[in-house]
């Protein structure tokens, strides 16, 4: 299959309908792809945490009517990245998954937040449920940004509910860049799955986004990775060469979870 990744370079005195229109025209260059993949909470620009109940919306909004609309159009798969997903009176950084219909075939939200520095863990509530999405392009297990530091997720996604692929969609800053590559790299490698990580790049405030954006293999090699320039990445893969690997190097065999172990009282 033929995978298109968006990495994106937020400009902060574009408004909401001019980046709109220039994301769609990117989407819409990806004709030909089977899933072409957004980065994280793309559509907020300049992310402001004062204004950002004013971007949230429901998942039958505009937004993601809009990224339905276009898979339909297209007959691709497409991963909206992440979006202010309003549930009531809650906030949720969500993914949502389109197949080549329109229809949602999957939605996810974002389970660990970051609470080093900045506001989203006091925004945004967490997420609860794993999810991975049966599709006919393989089964699909998606994280968001900060979930790929906890590779529990990643091995639960894969060894118990088979997940093969993964796509990440990231907003990470260029100053943890190094960790960004080497964490995708091993959660592809650990649960040998093809991973598809899509960030953000240039300037975004005080910060620097890292690009980085990449395809890599069950082995942790990038099929194709990009640098730090707005660009769209195009790779191919086929989830039969990830079975025919996991087939013949079965290291999910070897598992051993152990116990707790019991502690000699001392007298």
């Amino acid at each position: 299959m033929k995978a298109s990744l968006i990495q994106l370079k937020m400009n902060k005195d574009e408004g909401r309908e001019a980046l709109l229109s220039r994301v769609m025209a990117m989407v819409d260059s990806c004709a030909g792809s089977d899933l072409i993949v957004l980065p994280e909470l793309w559509h907020a620009g300049i992310l402001s945490y004062e204004t950002i109940y004013d971007i949230a919306e429901s998942k039958y909004g505009a937004l993601m009517t809009l990224v339905s609309e276009k898979a339909k159009e297209l007959k691709a798969f497409i991963h909206c990245g992440s979006f202010v997903n309003r549930i009531g009176d809650k906030l949720f950084n969500t993914s949502i998954l389109f197949d080549r219909n329109g229809n949602d075939v999957a939605e996810y939200r974002k389970i660990h937040l970051f609470s080093c520095i900045g506001r989203e863990s006091v925004m945004f509530s967490h997420g609860d449920k794993i999810v991975v999405a049966e599709t006919e392009l393989g089964k699909i297990g998606l994280a968001i940004c900060y979930d790929a530091r906890f590779p529990e997720l990643f091995r639960q996604m894969t060894c118990e509910y088979g997940a093969e692929i993964f796509i990440v969609p990231a907003a990470w800053n260029s100053l943890r860049g190094n960790a960004f590559r080497m964490l995708n790299r091993v959660r592809a490698m650990e649960n040998s799955a093809v991973l598809l990580s899509c960030n953000l790049t240039g300037p975004y405030k005080s910060l620097q986004m890292a690009g980085s954006s990449a395809v890599l293999d069950t082995w942790g090699e990038p099929l194709a990775a990009l640098e730090e320039e707005e660009e769209i990445l195009h790779a191919k893969f086929c989830v039969e060469d990830i079975r025919r690997m996991r087939a013949d190097f079965p290291v999910f065999n070897d598992i051993r979870l152990l116990r707790k172990p019991d502690f000699a009282r001392s007298n």
